[in-house]
């Protein structure tokens, strides 16, 4: 399969990555407002049912350029099949395994990027990819700062939330030489919707009327995330700008300060900048070899 056709634009799919990864940051942290009393089936049936509420205000108003209708159908649904899959995989990974293991082991996502780039689409990521990669991997290790990693069945279910979070990746970028952001945002929400009714006859429970508004700003957060995560990808070449998305672990960290007075240690600085300087690392040299003759 050939590598889809987007832009190179390094610089303009860096920022809209680092924006996806701060709205992103804000859905996590709404979520952990509202799930507090309420099971994860309906916290992500509720969001996803107000992002589907939202996605349909919004092309009423501003539809996108050739409107919503696609010819790309079952790849819009393939892309809400991996990211219903990643998202239930770690949440079972989170109930499973302490809190701290689930999250590295769910972010190696943007590792498994370039290696089914390659497998899928013949792609072969320069090394400063991979460099880039491993080491913002190992700065978000610093950040977390997990325990001794296992291979129990909860391992095993957050590297698969990694994987599907990969493949998910990868549609996007198939589906972005085609699918304007909104387009994709309209199917992705309706799809997941009905993807996310699915347990609902064993997991039902009412959200209280506090909870429905936390879940609304989940929504809104991760809807306009999802948005700019597909602009990035339309932008630029998702294996050089997927890393840029381990910032959503850096923006936690710091959200985690402001709003539970969680410590921001050294080490979480360090890994910061590691964070920072391999996805840099992974999207500069890109650049620098198209500005050769």
């Amino acid at each position: 399969m050939a590598t889809p056709k987007t832009g190179n634009d390094i610089a303009l799919g860096t920022f809209y990555m680092i924006l996806a990864a701060l709205l992103l940051a804000l859905g996590a942290t709404s979520a952990r407002l509202a799930a507090s009393d309420l099971n994860v089936f309906t916290l992500v049936f509720w969001s996803n049912l107000w992002m589907f509420a939202l996605m349909c205000a919004w092309v009423s108003f501003k539809p996108p350029a050739g409107g919503i209708g696609t010819k790309r159908l079952a790849r819009h649904f393939l892309r809400s099949v991996f990211t219903y899959s990643a998202l239930v995989t770690y949440f079972y990974a989170l109930a499973q395994i302490p809190f701290a293991n689930a999250v590295i082991l769910q972010s190696m996502g943007p590792i498994f990027v370039p290696v089914l780039a390659l497998l899928i689409y013949r792609r072969l990521s320069d090394r400063y990819v991979w460099l880039g990669v491993l080491i913002s991997f190992a700065g978000v290790a610093m950040i977390i700062q997990p325990g001794n990693l296992g291979i129990s069945l909860g391992d095993a279910s957050a590297i698969l939330a990694a994987l599907g979070g990969a493949a998910a990746a990868l549609v996007i970028w198939s589906l972005s030489t085609t699918e304007p952001p909104v387009r994709q945002m309209f199917y992705f929400s309706l799809f997941a919707l009905l993807l996310s009714a699915i347990p609902l006859p064993w997991t039902w429970s009412w959200p209280s009327s506090t909870q429905l508004w936390q879940i609304a700003f989940v929504a809104a957060f991760t809807l306009i995330g999802q948005y700019f995560y597909a602009k990035a990808f339309s932008a630029a070449p998702a294996d050089k700008v997927n890393t840029w998305s381990y910032m959503t672990i850096v923006f936690a960290a710091g959200i985690g300060f402001v709003a539970w007075n969680e410590p921001i240690l050294a080490v979480t600085v360090g890994g910061a900048v590691l964070v920072v300087g391999g996805a840099h690392l992974a999207t500069r040299e890109r650049k620098v070899a198209h500005s050769s003759p």
